[in-house]
């Protein structure tokens, strides 16, 4: 199962390195932290640049919680494998991993969805990310080149970005 573990913003990539580094294989099968696909506008056309899909969250899975936080006392980063008042642990959804599995590649990483749109600016097609949860967009900012979806993650609502792409957009080398 997935369990998500908390640490401070910007240490993602650190912690997964010292994870692996610290902790044997046989207490998880797979430790990572998800990253989307941005873009921002230059002289030469589009630049994409990772950001952290969930900034302060990495992803761990493993059959024995219990095991794996045991063995997360002795990383010396600030972790926190998240769980409620009577010690049970937070493993993500079914649904939640199914959404979670249906955005992100093999790396780990949302890449930038194509969109269509039409002469108001309302996006008709997408591929991608953008293009399965097209009717959970809340928000769309095709100018800075992403949309915003509504999906449950661990038991609450969040808003959750994604980048775009348009069919006129030139990637920058």
């Amino acid at each position: 199962m997935w369990y998500v573990i908390q640490t401070r913003t910007g240490d993602e990539e650190k912690l997964v390195g010292l994870i692996e580094k610290m902790i044997s294989k046989k207490h998880y099968k797979e430790c990572f932290c998800m990253n989307r696909e941005c873009a921002r506008k230059t002289e030469k056309g589009y630049e994409t640049f990772l950001r952290p899909l969930f900034p302060a969250y990495i992803f761990v899975v493993t059959d024995s919680p219990r095991q794996m936080y045991l063995e997360l006392k002795r990383v010396p980063k600030l972790t926190k494998l998240l769980s409620d008042e009577e010690d049970t642990f937070f493993c993500v959804s079914k649904e939640e991993e199914i959404f979670l599995k249906n955005v992100q590649n093999q790396e780990h990483i949302v890449r930038r969805s194509l969109v269509e749109v039409d002469e108001e600016g309302t996006i008709v097609s997408a591929d991608g990310a953008v293009g399965v949860y097209l009717r959970h967009v809340v928000r769309q900012r095709l100018r800075k080149r992403y949309v915003c979806v509504e999906q449950e993650f661990l038991g609450e609502k969040r808003k959750i970005y994604l980048g775009i792409k348009l069919k006129e957009d030139r990637e920058a080398n």
